[in-house]
């Protein structure tokens, strides 16, 4: 049994109102609620709020709103896992489902690209690794063993390669392949959830790739319109 939450708080610094701010002409929560309902291997999913406006558009989509998440739950500094393990227990409360979930989907609304087809393939990757965590990726292009340097405490005010391997002169096609999480998708086993506070802690970490243009994360006026010209380009079939 897999649970989707979907967190959508109605706070947001670098750009109020996001949760609600329209993308192809609907709230940017709806397109991952429609995906969500599109998936095959979701058993159920919820939306966790602490809006009532929110709250009200996603119950209108057909989403499950059955709690609004506490104040202390929905500042800033509050980290997604204390999130999604309240949204895991007050459903299990509340009795929404006829068995305990085997794991969790945890599917920001920040991501309008993502689909059903990209959910689905995260569990069914989830599943078929027995893993303790999945989460959608896309290959980056750049890479700390190709092109990527930084500046520490021990180099400032210069740079230094990211990797020792970048000393060696690897051509691009040599360096090993590296990905960025796009934060679409997570899938974390009921059991790892439960104490989870930094997920790249997880034993048994699992990718799911998703393609580069679905990978967009909103948190800026940018994001958005980016994402919005993804979208109306998807449309037009370009």
């Amino acid at each position: 049994m897999i649970l989707g939450v979907i967190p959508a708080r109605g706070g947001s610094k670098g750009l109020p109102g996001k949760n609600l701010r329209l993308v192809a002409g609907v709230p940017l929560i709806v397109h991952t609620i429609r995906a969500a309902r599109k998936s095959r291997l979701l058993s159920d999913f919820i939306v966790s709020t602490d809006d009532p406006a929110i709250a009200q558009v996603a119950r209108a989509e057909g989403a499950k709103v059955p709690f609004l998440r506490p104040p202390d739950l929905a500042e800033d500094d509050v980290s997604i896992w204390p999130v999604v393990r309240h949204a895991v227990a007050e459903w299990e409360r509340g009795g929404e489902g006829e068995e305990a979930a085997e794991a969790v989907a945890l599917l920001q609304a920040t991501s309008p690209l993502r689909t059903a087809v990209d959910i689905d393939a995260c569990i069914a990757r989830f599943l078929e690794l027995d893993a303790g965590i999945c989460v959608t990726v896309f290959a980056a292009h750049d890479s700390p063993y190709f092109n990527m340097v930084e500046i520490t405490a021990e180099s400032a005010p210069y740079a230094r390669p990211c990797s020792p391997a970048m000393l060696k002169s690897l051509r691009r096609q040599e360096a090993p392949c590296v990905y960025v999480l796009n934060g679409a998708v997570y899938v974390v086993r009921r059991s790892v959830l439960a104490t989870l506070q930094n997920q790249f802690e997880v034993d048994r970490f699992a990718l799911s790739e998703m393609p580069r243009e679905r990978s967009v994360d909103v948190d800026s006026a940018e994001d958005l319109a980016f994402a919005e010209w993804l979208l109306s380009r998807a449309e037009r079939g370009a």
